[in-house]
């Protein structure tokens, strides 16, 4: 396999892998990181701070500097330890991560695209980061943005074109976990992508990953995540997930399918629109004159927390 070669050869053996659709996509790293340690890599584990209302009421993702008790590298990277909150009194995904992981490198999206991907080249240079891995949970990173189903577009596209400006690699786990792309359309992208000659190979989940994830998710919520836990635990069928979508579950919810980001780049219109706005609110108007909702507008449009943003539910995430 050609993600094989590309371990072996790289240098220094340091690696960071983030989930690029933010909340529990920081999950769906830890196969990953656990293949790169085994050729020896030193791993950062690191998300895009964007969660669902359930954990954070504000609508949208998170800026470094909304966030208090975290060590701050440039504009849109900082460290998130367990003590990592919003001003407003919300406990991230990120820090819930980090009392597994002990530290987590935190992605600020709401920049846009080039600072993002400048902030992440600043970072990978500075802790001689040889390997960039964008993780995402479902698989519509490698949608082309008009599927019917696609809930999320724009953490992805974001992300996308972000990976796109650099040497990386964008890893899709779960096969179709997060119930937005089709398995059709999933087969067809992925198709279309080894037709391009940027299909690096795939990896499954071992003994190792699974206890791991499994210990997780006692802090982090996340469901598309768990649906390779229920598959590697020998389920296999139809299951429900946020009241709306279905997801099969099936052996190949173990797998792990990468390909060069900019190969994703060039099959994903979504992050073409996206890549030169010069924040998140161009990107999501961008997206919308194009003829795509986000899930921007989702939670803006049932978010209950008004400009308060208080947090009361103590069990949903409030410090």
């Amino acid at each position: 396999m050609e993600i094989i070669r590309i371990l072996k050869e790289s240098n220094p053996k340091r690696a960071l892998v983030f989930g690029i659709g933010g909340g529990g996509d920081i999950v769906a790293t830890i196969p990953t990181a656990n293949l790169l340690r085994d050729f020896g890599f030193e791993v950062f584990h690191g998300s895009i701070v964007w969660d669902r209302l359930v954990i954070d009421p504000k609508p949208g993702p998170r800026s470094i500097e909304e966030l208090e008790n975290i060590e701050i590298f440039n504009e849109v990277i900082a460290i998130a330890n367990e003590n990592t909150k919003t001003y407003y009194g919300v406990i991230p995904t990120v820090a819930r991560a980090a009392k597994f992981f002990g530290e987590v490198v935190a992605l600020d999206i709401t920049k846009g695209a080039k600072k993002l991907s400048k902030g992440i080249a600043e970072f990978a240079d500075d802790s001689g980061i040889s390997l960039i891995f964008g993780i995402d949970s479902g698989g519509d990173a490698i949608a082309i943005g008009y599927e019917s189903g696609v809930k999320s577009p724009l953490a992805d596209s974001l992300s996308v074109a972000a990976l796109s400006d650099l040497n990386a690699i964008v890893g899709v786990f779960g096969f179709g976990s997060d119930g937005e792309l089709k398995i059709e359309e999933l087969l067809l992208n992925m198709s279309e992508l080894i037709k391009r000659g940027s299909f690096l190979g795939c990896s499954s989940m071992s003994k190792r990953d699974y206890e791991q994830m499994i210990e997780i998710t006692k802090f982090v919520v996340t469901e598309a995540s768990k649906i390779p836990i229920m598959a590697y635990e020998g389920e296999f069928g139809i299951k429900k997930i946020r009241k709306s979508r279905t997801v099969l579950i099936s052996p190949l919810s173990t797998l792990t399918f990468y390909f060069d980001s900019r190969g994703v780049f060039e099959i994903n219109d979504a992050a073409k629109i996206v890549r030169d706005a010069r924040d998140i609110e161009e990107a999501n108007k961008l997206l919308n004159k194009s003829g795509i909702l986000t899930e921007l507008d989702y939670e803006r449009a049932v978010s209950s927390s008004g400009d308060r943003y208080v947090c009361e539910d103590k069990g949903s995430g409030c410090s």
